[in-house]
């Protein structure tokens, strides 16, 4: 019983010593060195080839959402209704797990004309063709590497925007500025969907949570406290919005929807 006990301990400290490493550690070195670069708030996890295919494994991808990335997910899927036939889909930013396959699967399977997938980072892009590929679905999409803060797609190219925990990796002035890019390349009717944390509810879900990101997410507290995408869309876009949110694990978690109304 104590061999087995040790043994989960061990395990828990590599794990959170690995995490803590590959995240606020890397944020650390970063901003030392490459604070020129502008890329000093990217986690080594999501940067370097080999950690991106380490981290990227359904157990782990799970088990960091308290193993709701399943219904996260169908959530979003869920949302992007009605019929996709002939639209085109934007996803701004790579995601691990099986989230783009699950919309690129979607997409083909009800006609949709075009799934552009885009990451700042060059491995992130190459990872995810590496696994759509192995998908039928791939035939109708298509890789760029782009700034989710600068789109280089024109005004209102695409019917539906989304976006798999993106903003909570980033500083409050990127958070805003990636929202308005993707308000902008949104056509009026369209969908903009994105899974996120969310303030939760219950205090012990609080206080944990903010030890959570004291500990690995030092940006995803502007999530809980400033982070107001209905505000932000409403009074700084040039469009109205139609908003509702789905919140999971105690509020813990959310799904947003925002359909532009068209002027």
């Amino acid at each position: 019983m104590f061999l087995l006990l040790e043994i989960v301990l061990v395990l828990s400290l590599i794990v959170v010593t690995y995490f803590l490493l590959v995240t606020r550690v890397s944020l650390i070195i970063n901003s030392i060195f490459q604070k020129k670069r502008g890329t000093s708030h990217i986690y080594w996890v999501y940067s370097n080839r080999f950690l991106i295919w380490l981290t990227d494994r359904p157990i782990i991808i799970s088990a960091i959402l308290f193993f709701n990335y399943k219904r996260l997910v169908n959530t979003v899927v869920e949302r992007m209704n009605p019929s996709l036939e002939g639209k085109r889909v934007l996803q701004a930013s790579c995601a691990f797990g099986n989230f783009s396959q699950r919309i690129a699967e979607k997409c083909m399977s009800e006609g949709a004309r075009k799934v552009v997938i885009f990451d700042l980072i060059g491995n992130e892009i190459k990872h995810t063709q590496r696994k759509l590929e192995k998908n039928n679905a791939a035939k109708i999409c298509s890789y760029l590497l782009e700034d989710a803060i600068n789109i280089a797609h024109k005004n209102e190219s695409f019917d539906y925007v989304l976006i798999f925990f993106l903003f909570h990796e980033l500083p409050f002035e990127k958070k805003v500025a990636s929202l308005k890019e993707a308000a902008r390349v949104l056509k009026p009717g369209g969908r903009l969907i994105f899974a996120e944390f969310h303030k939760p509810a219950h205090w012990i879900l609080r206080v944990s949570g903010r030890c959570f990101f004291k500990a690995f997410e030092p940006y995803a507290n502007e999530m809980w406290d400033d982070f107001n995408a209905h505000q932000i869309l409403n009074e700084e876009t040039l469009h109205h919005w139609k908003t509702t949110k789905n919140r999971f694990f105690g509020g813990n978690y959310q799904v947003f929807t925002a359909e532009k109304i068209p002027n």
